[in-house]
């Protein structure tokens, strides 16, 4: 946990603008089999699917737990997928054990042509269209004036809630340092600011956006992340795990959920994830936290974690394995507005 962390106000109330150090992945899959192809692997439904589009789903293993999650957007002769996590070589090698000798789809990465920006905040996406190309029929896939992309996150994420602009970019190798240089000069202006890595974990938490490997794994289902609203259609065909997704939709109800968590005492000695959650009252086990980091926009420790019905009302105290006091809180913890 950072010595002295970032106060991400400004880039909630502006602009923040993260340049990793390994760009997010970006795989075209093309061919005329492409949309079946997906369908049959996607929770999200990829058919109806506007071109110029953007949505989010998961790639699920038969039990319906998450593999990968990817935002999917639709141009006219091929389908951009872009998974979070870093693990490329294995999303790709997921997707080729479905890729059939007779399937017409094929799997092209194009993550090296490009470098990837992110941009965050509520001038994010004013700041983002000097970019942007003039196509009228695009809408969260746009494709920018010089070459690359932008993907334009919906506003509502986990459980719905408002988390305010989210705007992955991909830049020309050749025009990446111009194009930064001049994005950050137009953040800073506007009063944002850059954010370093551990930054953007900071505000990712202060936004209570759940990502792989943390939150997004083989340990969960969709719906437990809260993001079975936007991710997941329950009007589509077959689909790997479809059966137990819709099962808990119709028939179940969760046994533990996604929630925020705040720290009850302003500095933890012990910050590493996962790690267990006991009941205050009687030391029942009553989940798992996630991700933790001090937010001084929040005014203290927050994180994430995966908590059992019965303890994860608002306001529920909740001890770790150290003896150090959390208290169930909603999310985000920072108001976009």
């Amino acid at each position: 946990m950072q010595t002295h962390p970032t106060d991400t106000r400004p880039a909630h109330a502006h602009a923040g603008l993260f340049a990793p150090a390994t760009s997010r992945s970006l795989i075209s899959v093309s061919g005329e089999d492409r949309v079946t192809f997906l369908q049959g692997l996607l929770c999200q439904d990829v058919a109806t699917q506007p071109t110029g589009s953007l949505r989010y789903g998961f790639f699920l293993n038969p039990k319906a737990r998450i593999l990968f999650d990817a935002w999917i957007a639709v141009r006219p002769d091929d389908i951009l997928l872009s998974p979070s996590g870093g693990m490329e070589e294995e999303f790709v090698a997921h997707l080729k054990k479905y890729l059939f000798f007779r399937t017409k789809a094929t799997l092209t990465s194009l993550t090296a042509g490009f470098r990837s920006l992110t941009l965050v905040g509520r001038e994010a996406p004013a700041l983002a269209t000097p970019l942007f190309s003039s196509d009228p029929a695009e809408d969260g896939l746009r494709t920018l004036a010089g070459g690359g992309f932008a993907f334009l996150h919906p506003h509502r994420f986990a459980f719905e809630r408002e988390t305010g602009p989210w705007i992955d970019l991909w830049i020309p190798g050749d025009s990446f340092e111009k194009t930064l240089q001049d994005l950050e000069r137009r953040v800073l202006s506007a009063g944002g600011r850059r954010l370093a890595p551990e930054d953007m974990e900071i505000f990712r938490l202060e936004c209570g956006i759940p990502l792989p490997p943390f939150e997004l794994n083989e340990g969960h289902f969709p719906a437990e992340a809260g993001l079975d609203a936007v991710a997941v259609s329950y009007n589509k065909g077959c689909y790997v795990g479809q059966e137990p997704v819709t099962r808990l939709k119709f028939q179940g109800q969760l046994s533990r959920k996604l929630t925020g968590l705040r720290a009850k005492t302003p500095k933890i000695l012990e910050t590493a994830c996962p790690r267990p959650l006991f009941s205050a009252l009687d030391g029942s086990e009553a989940g798992s936290i996630t991700s933790l980091a001090y937010s001084p926009a929040a005014g203290g420790v927050i994180g994430l974690g995966y908590v059992k019905r019965a303890h994860w009302e608002p306001g529920t105290t909740l001890i770790d394995g150290a003896g150090q006091s959390f208290e169930i809180s909603d999310f985000p913890f920072v108001s976009p507005d």
